[in-house]
């Protein structure tokens, strides 16, 4: 089975981060009091939840059109990470307070989820281009 170096780690760094702030969206409300004991009371911050989804989706855009464009040309991917950022935007912006710490991160699982599949599509196809493995060769040396 081929490897993909550019899609594959993409998608699992995608796939950790979506995690990761499932994890967070989980838990913060649980933590976020000690936040400012700890230093660590900006995380708290509104603007810094929306850059973290903002990067997010700029590096799911980037994994998941390598998949498309280059390997698979499957649209379920695609789809599925699409509806989880519509989930978390929904739990950001217009769920009430108590029911966003189970929305979001509803949404960030759905996200890792389209990962998961995208990384499983581009492992199962049969093209392999020169850039991918111009790539695989450059990070082997």
């Amino acid at each position: 089975m081929k490897n993909t170096f550019i899609g594959a780690h993409l998608d699992f760094i995608g796939f950790s981060a979506s995690l990761a702030c499932a994890i967070h969206c989980a838990f913060l409300p649980f933590v976020i009091s000690t936040l400012p004991f700890l230093g660590l009371g900006f995380l708290a911050n509104p603007y810094i939840e929306y850059a973290v989804v903002l990067s997010s989706l700029f590096l799911a855009l980037y994994a998941l059109s390598h998949g498309y464009i280059r390997h698979h040309q499957k649209m379920l991917p695609i789809l599925i990470v699409s509806l989880g950022f519509l989930i978390i935007s929904i739990g950001l912006l217009w769920a009430p307070e108590s029911l966003e710490s189970v929305i979001t991160p509803l949404g960030a699982i759905v996200i890792a989820w389209g990962h998961f599949l995208n990384w499983k599509a581009i492992k199962k196809s049969k093209v392999d281009y020169p850039s991918c493995t111009q790539a695989r060769s450059k990070h082997e040396n």
